[in-house]
């Protein structure tokens, strides 16, 4: 589908050191009617996030001259920079998952990846860093009205506590990508989440199973030791 006003365009930056692959990263972004430019290292990328804007950053993790992770250290912690950042990697460890979200990446693919699901998490990671407004969101069959503060499963009304209502809308909003454990902290309890985890992992099962009795099937998938994502219902 391609985008049809302005407005809608995505402005990325491609820091990917293998030409044939940022090639391919880039038309496809344009067949989409979104823009494209490119950094071969990771140095080039910190240049270009200085002196340019981009809606959101496609980052390789192995770069010449300055690997992914560190640039995007720098970018959170020297640049202040806030731009959705989505991580190409070889490595699928939890460790390594953990290692890129603590370094600031708001999602992760693994190598080898379809273009058409990099877009959806690129698209969603955007989605993510826009100011939350009241209009409606729709996930499988799950549906969400922030102003109402209501969540439907097809036409079977599902009553939430404000917490898990807050939870389900970032879910939501996240999809098809994942919500860290530190996204949630930061936008439930304000970055002063309590001391041990049992009160997150006490919403999330609740909220789980909420859902899960309304869908018939499971709706919340974990990512052990990084986060949670929603999975789309019939």
């Amino acid at each position: 589908m391609t985008n049809e006003t302005n407005e809608d365009v995505m402005r990325v930056l491609i820091v990917e050191d293998d030409p044939t692959l940022a090639a391919n990263l880039g038309e496809y972004l344009e067949e989409q009617g979104d823009e494209a430019d490119y950094a071969s290292d990771g140095r080039m990328g910190l240049q270009l996030c200085a002196s340019q804007t981009y809606d959101a950053l496609i980052l390789d993790l192995r770069l010449p001259r300055m690997d992914g992770m560190e640039l995007c250290r720098r970018l959170r912690q020297q640049q202040r920079m806030n731009t959705p950042i989505l991580m190409l990697t070889a490595r699928d460890t939890v460790e390594d998952r953990i290692e890129g979200f603590e370094a600031g990446t708001d999602d992760y693919l693994v190598k080898p990846f379809s273009l058409r699901e990099l877009y959806l998490r690129l698209q969603a990671i955007v989605r993510r860093h826009q100011p939350v407004g009241s209009g409606p969101l729709k996930v499988g069959a799950l549906n969400l009205e922030s102003d109402r503060h209501v969540v439907r499963y097809h036409d079977t009304e599902i009553e939430l506590t404000p917490i898990g209502f807050a939870m389900l809308e970032m879910l939501m909003r996240a999809a098809p990508g994942l919500v860290s454990r530190a996204d949630f902290e930061a936008q439930i309890w304000q970055g002063n989440p309590p001391e041990s985890d049992a009160a997150l992992r006490g919403h999330v099962h609740r909220l789980r199973e909420l859902l899960e009795a309304a869908a018939g099937q499971p709706v919340i998938h974990t990512v052990h030791g990084v986060g949670y994502r929603l999975l789309e219902t019939t």
